[in-house]
């Protein structure tokens, strides 16, 4: 069995591979998808302006994509959601299995259980009620998560099987 050391290490780029997982599953849908599977309220730079404000003391935006946007902004929120992916990755990693390791199965369970964070934390912050039901596109918004939730899991899944099992 893998020591937890090794798993923290692993989890890392297993992390970077989940995040762009999602990424590139949120920017097919919405290609494929149109305007069902996308919307400005979760875009990089509302997230960057969220963790700025978070950075200043701010907590709750009245709505967070309708502010004036920063010059961070975006950079910021591609930090933010990358730090995020690594640290919500590096906790399915150190979970003690069972197994010998994680399945697939397993990660793409969790990457969905983990849409109840932007759904029930992150969009109140931002000013759109819990599950976005003060944004006006609620339904909208839970469809981008659970597609970029279940993503990131598939992408948790890819990278800790492969990168857990070549340092096993």
């Amino acid at each position: 069995m893998m020591g937890a050391r090794a798993r923290l290490l692993a989890g890392v780029p297993a992390g970077v591979v989940a995040t762009v997982t999602m990424d590139g599953a949120m920017v097919a849908a919405a290609a494929i998808g149109g305007e069902a599977f996308a919307s400005e309220r979760t875009d990089l730079g509302v997230i960057g302006r969220w963790a700025g404000g978070l950075l200043r003391g701010r907590w709750r935006h009245v709505d967070a994509s309708r502010e004036d946007p920063g010059a961070l902004d975006v950079p910021l929120g591609l930090m933010t959601h990358y730090l995020t992916g690594i640290v919500l990755t590096e906790a399915f990693v150190l979970v003690p299995w069972r197994r010998p390791a994680p399945t697939f199965a397993a990660a793409v369970v969790y990457g969905i259980a983990t849409s109840v964070f932007p759904l029930f934390v992150l969009f109140p912050s931002l000013g759109y009620g819990s599950a976005g039901l003060r944004s006006g596109e609620a339904a909208r918004l839970a469809r981008i998560m659970l597609v970029g939730h279940t993503a990131f899991g598939a992408g948790i899944g890819l990278g800790t099987v492969f990168l857990m099992a070549r340092r096993r």
